[in-house]
Formats: C-alpha cells, structure tokens, sequence
C-alpha cells in the first residue's frame, strides 16, 4: 500500500459537512484510508478494485496486529524493497485482468453466496 494510504483521526460518525470534507482533503489522491480507532476506507474505479484493496489491506493489518501481539520487535523490510514490491503490483496485469477479482468472488461464493441477491 507503499503510497496509497492516507489517515483520518476518528471524529465520531461523519454525519456532519466539515468532518466530510476533512475525509476528502485526508484522502487526497490516495485510495486507501485508515479512520484512526475506527476502521477502513478504500475507493476504487470500480467495484472490484475497491474490494480487492480492502481484501489485502485487512489482511494485511490483521498480519501486522499479530506481529505486534508477539512481543518481540517486528522486523520490517527496507524500504528499497517495499517500493519494489509496489512498483510490482503496479506492473502486474493480472489485476486489471480480473484473475484476483474472479478468484476473491468464488472464495465469496464459499462463504456467503447471499451477497447476489
């Protein structure tokens, strides 16, 4: 998510105009948003992009809540190395080919096919 993700302090529920635009001006050019305390965003161009993102980043923050949870200090790759691997992602087409998409729908399809009606 090297470059993709923004941050938003937690507000209380975003029901008022000032708190919206300040998740606009936080998101910013990103399409992943981490609400402090609260949760997660992510925007798509469509809705397949949008939940791929969310897929990974929860996985991906459930990985890192473990790590912590271990009690030793978490070795983090360098940073030459992260940017590699997202010029990687960024590169790979089988994401615009809809391999990872089609594979996350049939997984879907295992664990609550209710999402088609």
């Amino acid at each position: 998510m090297l470059g993709r993700l923004a941050y938003h302090d937690y507000e209380g529920i975003a029901l008022d105009n000032g708190e919206q635009e300040r998740l606009v001006r936080d998101i910013g050019d990103k399409d992943v948003l981490i609400l402090r305390n609260h949760g997660l965003l992510t925007m798509g161009r469509s809705v397949a992009e949008a939940f791929q993102l969310m897929f990974y980043l929860e996985r991906a923050c459930r990985i890192q809540v473990s790590a912590l949870a271990g009690g030793r200090p978490v070795i983090y790759p360098p940073t030459g190395v992260c940017q590699r691997t997202t010029n990687q992602f960024a590169d790979d087409s089988s994401f615009v080919e809809g391999r990872d998409w089609q594979a996350l729908l049939r997984l879907l399809d295992r664990l609550d096919p209710s999402y088609k009606e």
